[in-house]
């Protein structure tokens, strides 16, 4: 069998990418420099091609190292998942979840359910993503993040994932309650308005531009793009912007206490949420867990009539 890397040497490798230098990745592992090096020196020697080289403004991967840096990545973190897994088998330790979920979740069903759930396991930690599919793709095919929650986007291949659940829900436009076009009944009346949009590169919200600018956007139209819903808010509620959701965001108290729906005769696409994760890592009984919870919440949230 061929020399195999070292896991402390792998780990080195990642911290060095991180910081950008081997004297502060050693000061943050509590290293000395020397000793880094020669880690990495070990690491190249054993893969026989050069991973780091020295740039302007630090160290940087060379091509070898760019196509090893993903499979390092990967690595560690099945492993870290490995132990953690064993942890929560025999009750050493509550573990660790880490998950992803559009703005819609986090802010409507997530918090009670994650205060429910704490409380469950008071010691675990649990880490939370806001972002679309598309932006957090990457780190979900590289077990980075446990599953996600979010709108399904037909460009991103599911081969890999198991979907858990998959829910259709109608979206519109809405406006605060007394915006000068709230009452529009056409989105012909919207054009040259200000909106905001969650940020993606590609999937539903996209193809939604398209559909609310059928003749491209006005040179007076303002977009702004986010997945904050708090900013979202202060610029609906503020400053008169336009945005689309879910009719089920309707059903939370504060939102529909401050906004309503824009009644345009155009009917928008409608939006299908799931709730995914990745087939080869499967996930540890404490993500499971935690995952069947928020699937539940969610199927009652956007089956709920508004």
């Amino acid at each position: 069998m061929k020399e195999l890397p070292k896991i402390n040497q792998l780990r080195n490798f990642q911290a060095i990418i991180r910081y950008g230098s081997i004297r502060t990745a050693s000061q943050a592992l509590f290293q000395t420099q020397p000793a880094m090096t020669r880690s990495i020196q070990e690491l190249e020697r054993i893969l026989g091609v050069t991973l780091l080289a020295r740039g302007p403004q630090g160290m940087v991967l060379t091509k070898m190292g760019r196509i090893f840096e993903p499979r390092v990545a990967m690595l560690l973190n099945d492993l870290e998942r490995a132990v953690d897994e064993l942890h929560q088998a025999s009750q050493i330790s509550e573990g660790t979840v880490v998950f992803g979920c559009s703005h819609l979740p986090a802010f409507s069903i997530m918090p009670a359910v994650i205060n429910t759930f704490q409380k469950e396991h008071p010691t675990a930690t649990i880490t939370i993503i806001e972002g679309q599919l598309s932006e957090l793709i990457t780190s979900l095919r590289l077990g980075r993040i446990d599953f996600y929650l979010g709108i399904a986007s037909p460009e991103i291949s599911m081969n890999e994932f198991f979907i858990e659940n998959a829910i259709k829900t109608e979206f519109c436009i809405m406006a605060r309650h007394g915006h000068p076009l709230a009452g529009s009944t056409a989105l012909s009346q919207l054009q040259g308005c200000k909106w905001y949009f969650p940020n993606a590169r590609t999937g539903y919200y996209k193809e939604l531009e398209k559909h609310i600018f059928p003749n491209g956007k006005q040179a007076d139209s303002r977009i702004i793009y986010g997945d904050s819903m708090t900013i979202g808010e202060q610029l609906v509620t503020n400053e008169d912007y336009l945005f689309i959701g879910p009719k089920a965001i309707l059903n939370v108290d504060h939102i529909k206490d401050i906004v309503s729906i824009v009644p345009v005769k155009e009917t928008l696409p409608a939006a299908e949420y799931t709730l995914i994760y990745k087939q080869q890592l499967g996930l540890t009984p404490l993500a499971k867990e935690l995952m069947d919870e928020i699937n539940a919440a969610c199927t009652a949230f956007l089956t709920n009539p508004v």
